[in-house]
C-alpha cells in the first residue's frame, strides 16, 4: 500500500472527494473545499493506493502535540481486506511523535447503526486506542474520543477542537 500527501491539485483530487462524500453521513462532513482550505494550515490530506486503486483516504487537524485524525475512510469495495488497519498503522508509525485522537459516535444500543458503532470502536481498540474515558456532544451527535500514544484529556480535547472548528467549538457539552 502506497501512501501520498495530497494537494488541492493532486491529479486524483475529484476521486478522493466522491470516496468522502460516499464515506461519511452529510451531518458529520467538513465541506470537502473547507477541508482543502485547511491543508494550507498544515493539516494533511492523504491518499492511500494499492496498485493504482484508490483505496481510503484520511484528514488530519494538527496542533502542537495532538493529530485529530478527523476523517479516514476505505472504499467500500475494499472494506474488511485489512486496509483500514495499514491505514492506522501507516499514520501511526508517519506520526509517532504525537498522540493521536479519534471521535467516534457512542456505542448506544439504542441507537439506528449499534452494530455499526459497535464495529467500529472494536476496529480502533484492536488498533491500540484507548478511550480518552470522556465524550461529547457537537452537531447533534454524541462521541466519544479515542487516542493513542498517550491519553488526551477533557481540556486537550477542548483546545484541539477550538483549534480545528473555531469558535463553533465552544458549543460542545462534555461529559
Amino acid at each position: 500500500m502506497k501512501s501520498i500527501r495530497i494537494s488541492s491539485d493532486y491529479k486524483d483530487i475529484d476521486k478522493v472527494r466522491k470516496l468522502y462524500d460516499s464515506s461519511f453521513p452529510r451531518n458529520e462532513r467538513i465541506p470537502f473545499n473547507m477541508l482543502l482550505m485547511r491543508m494550507k494550515d498544515n493539516n494533511p490530506m492523504f491518499a492511500y493506493y494499492e496498485d493504482d486503486y484508490l483505496i481510503g483516504m484520511s484528514f488530519c487537524f494538527m496542533t502542537d502535540d495532538i493529530v485529530y485524525l478527523s476523517y479516514l475512510c476505505v472504499d467500500e469495495k475494499y472494506r474488511n481486506r485489512g486496509y483500514g488497519t495499514k491505514i492506522l498503522k501507516t499514520l501511526q508509525e508517519d506520526l509517532s511523535s504525537y498522540r493521536i485522537a479519534i471521535d467516534i459516535e457512542e456505542v448506544k444500543e439504542d441507537c439506528d447503526n449499534y452494530e455499526e458503532r459497535k464495529k467500529r470502536k472494536g476496529f480502533y481498540l484492536n488498533n491500540g486506542f484507548a478511550s480518552a474515558g470522556f465524550y461529547y456532544h457537537i452537531y447533534h451527535v454524541d462521541y466519544e474520543i479515542l487516542c493513542y500514544g498517550g491519553m488526551v484529556t477533557k481540556e486537550d480535547w477542548k483546545k484541539v477542537t477550538r483549534k480545528s472548528f473555531g469558535p463553533f467549538a465552544d458549543t460542545a457539552k462534555f461529559r
